[in-house]
């Protein structure tokens, strides 16, 4: 079957909002993951259809221990939306996308609704902002694309933002509360970061303190501290290092370069590069750099 419309004919109502469900929160799932969105009842059933998947092109494996699938573009025609779950991406994103999937798994059992396509995202903030013109824009149109949005009952929306994998703790949650800082109220809006550790939760409260992100709700007429407007919430199942497949000679050869380098083998000139490539890694440690620590 190599033709899209006969692909997608022998899926089942089941694999499409699997597959959907999965592109709008980032395109990458593990097995185990797989299976707790519904996808099939047993282990050996989800590993039988995700296998199929992959042979019928909708799914591509990027790491072997632990195995971790992202979606295709054949998905992308299938939501069409041009998304960039499909891309190329680093590590820490990887990583940072599969806490995404964990943190949908634990916040369905909520009393909240999952917005997850773009235009229901603009048209349910439509619906609580009085100035569209307000909302984020990214060139001349609403950019809410990377933005989880979780509705209560009670009618309040919450903007979400996942912590990434690598990056510093204020520039992340200073930029979240700059895009919605105009819109932010206080009874219909609010906001929440997702973080993967006790570590990054006990950094993320102290920066709620910081008088520069107070600065930004009282420019916007809001006399509410910081701590009121944005929750933490810490996800309980670990996420895995993803160890990359080695798809060619050129990757092979490098990873051994880079190991030849650790044993101080290597040139030293080489292995000074190696190094400081090497630091740019982010690790299961949740270690970084603003917490007084070196990452490796």
């Amino acid at each position: 079957m190599f033709r899209f419309r006969d692909r997608v004919g022998v899926l089942d109502e089941r694999s499409q909002h699997f597959l959907k469900t999965v592109a709008w929160l980032g395109g990458y799932v593990t097995p185990e993951q797989a299976q707790e969105l519904g996808i099939r009842n047993s282990v050996t059933r989800v590993h039988v259809l995700l296998k199929d998947l992959e042979s019928w092109g909708f799914i591509k494996p990027v790491s072997a221990y632990p195995t971790i699938y992202q979606v295709t573009t054949s998905v992308t025609r299938l939501l069409g939306a041009d998304l960039a779950a499909r891309r190329q991406h680093t590590l820490e994103t990887i990583r940072t996308r599969l806490l995404t999937i964990n943190f949908y798994l634990e916040a369905i059992r909520w009393p909240v609704k999952f917005v997850l396509d773009h235009n229901q995202k603009i048209s349910k903030l439509w619906e609580v902002v009085a100035e569209p013109a307000l909302l984020p824009y990214r060139g001349s149109k609403p950019y809410l694309w990377q933005d989880l949005v979780l509705q209560r009952p009670s009618g309040e929306v919450i903007f979400t933002m996942v912590d990434h994998f690598g990056r510093h703790s204020y520039r992340q949650l200073y930029r979240h509360l700059k895009r919605f800082a105009p819109v932010l109220g206080p009874d219909d809006l609010g906001l929440m970061i997702v973080v993967s550790s006790e570590r990054r939760e006990q950094l993320f409260r102290r920066k709620l303190n910081h008088a520069r992100l107070q600065r930004l709700l009282e420019q916007q007429g809001l006399e509410l501290p910081v701590g009121d407007m944005v929750t933490i919430y810490r996800v309980r199942r670990a996420v895995p290092v993803v160890r990359p497949l080695i798809t060619n000679r050129q990757q092979l050869r490098e990873l051994r370069a880079r190991r030849l380098a650790n044993r101080g083998l290597a040139d030293p000139q080489k292995q000074t590069t190696d190094v400081i490539h090497n630091n740019g890694t982010h690790t299961n440690t949740d270690v970084s750099s603003e917490e007084g620590g070196v990452r490796c």
